[in-house]
């Protein structure tokens, strides 16, 4: 891999252009370090080409330097003595749950008609409680994730004999964080310690500080069980027996909290699943996925080699989730459907994964999931193999590399 550059991160800067003076908050929510400040630092620059610097004002509240100017109010003073009273201003707030009180000042900031303002959190709690009553229908939530295979390819551009097949399973191992990446290009083993580092941080300062009475040594095992269980149906219950057979006692309750406490630090994202014929949400066994593969390279020292189907099915959801799709898991009778996912104008696509299906049994138990299903939505099989886009009984078996670089999304579904 070559040297990392500047990615501008088009899908969200795309959405931030086209909300650019609408009175409305942006709130750009995602796990840490998966490129949201960066994200607005971009988009600021964007804005000093044509509108002049004092109307712009940026602040990182993880910056310690923030807080010698005071608490909520005192800042809140600070950013409206230094409004420009006849344009809009843009006012950038990153990382604001940072600031006790941050409620009010966001709410103040955003009745002023002539500021334009845009926040930043690393925590789902940051637009519950308070926030979210204070705000309810005056925001836009912009939910990021860490580079996607087509963002990884800008940063990391592949020497001319490496295959989009090499690059993706190196993108599906060490992940998409952005900064690691660029720390890969000098050094794998410090870009490693670097992922586990953005991981501590995140249970550190996103879950045991907010949580303090969490039992760290139970949270981890937890956190362990889901990452190794990737694509896999799970309950609290089921972990708690689980975990019990093996001599760690953790009942069911506090295994849904932590799952929760997992999910709002935006590590894991929970999948529920669909019946498709009874056309109905099942309340028990959902799946979960990581933000970021590199976290289960990091907690269970998995080798590419052994891991790449559990790791490209979790891309694959990232990528659905990228493309603003909803997305659940297919139960049909005793077989399954990896992914349903439903547009944002309610069209319906089917998604089988699996790493090769080179083998006539292994295509036949892929195939087989999506032949149950009775209806003509689009049905696709996603492989790293390079078939030329094979058709059996109508469902287009795509190379997955393909897929994510959106070669072959000319029919809706496959895009």
């Amino acid at each position: 891999m070559r040297t990392s550059r500047l990615v501008e991160r088009k899908p969200y800067m795309r959405i931030l252009r086209e909300l650019k003076d609408e009175h409305v908050i942006k709130v750009v929510t995602g796990m840490r370090r998966c490129g949201k400040s960066t994200l607005f630092e971009m988009f600021a620059d964007e804005l000093r080409l044509n509108v002049p610097k004092e109307q712009i004002q940026f602040f990182n509240f993880e910056d310690l330097d923030i807080f010698s100017i005071g608490d909520y109010m005192d800042i809140h003073r600070f950013i409206s003595e230094r409004l420009v009273s006849d344009a809009m201003n843009y006012v950038f707030l990153d990382e604001v749950q940072s600031i006790m009180g941050f409620e009010r000042m966001v709410d103040s900031l955003h009745i002023k008609k002539n500021v334009d303002l845009y926040i930043t959190g690393s925590n789902a709690w940051l637009l519950s409680g308070e926030l979210a009553t204070l705000l309810t229908g005056r925001y836009v939530e912009i939910s990021m994730l860490p580079f996607s295979f087509v963002e990884y390819c800008e940063a990391c551009p592949s020497a001319p004999n490496i295959s989009k097949e090499e690059s993706l399973a190196y993108f599906l191992y060490h992940g998409g964080i952005p900064q690691s990446l660029e720390i890969s290009q000098r050094s794998l083993a410090q870009a490693t310690r670097f992922v586990s580092s953005v991981l501590s941080t995140i249970m550190e300062k996103d879950i045991f500080k907010r949580h303090s009475r969490t039992d760290k040594q139970a949270f981890e095992k937890i956190m362990d069980f889901v990452l190794d269980s990737v694509g896999s149906p799970v309950s609290p219950r089921s972990i708690s027996d689980t975990l019990r057979s093996n001599g760690n006692i953790v009942d069911k309750g506090a295994v849904g909290r932590y799952l929760s406490y997992m999910e709002d630090a935006f590590l894991l994202y929970k999948v529920p699943r669909y019946d498709v014929r009874g056309k109905n949400i099942l309340r028990t066994l959902d799946k979960y996925y990581m933000a970021d593969p590199a976290f289960r390279k990091i907690r269970l020292g998995r080798k590419i080699a052994d891991d790449s189907g559990h790791l490209l099915e979790n891309a694959v959801y990232l990528e659905l989730r990228r493309r603003n799709r909803e997305v659940y898991v297919g139960k049909l009778r005793e077989t399954e459907v990896d992914f349903i996912a439903v547009d944002d104008e309610g069209y319906v696509s089917y998604y089988q994964v699996a790493y090769t299906t080179t083998d006539p049994v292994t295509l036949q138990r892929e195939l087989a999931p999506l032949q149950a299903i009775g209806d003509s939505n689009p049905k696709y099989l996603l492989t790293a193999d390079r078939d030329v886009n094979p058709v059996y009984d109508g469902i287009r078996k795509l190379n997955v590399a393909d897929w994510m670089l959106g070669m072959n999304a000319g029919r809706r579904g496959a895009g």
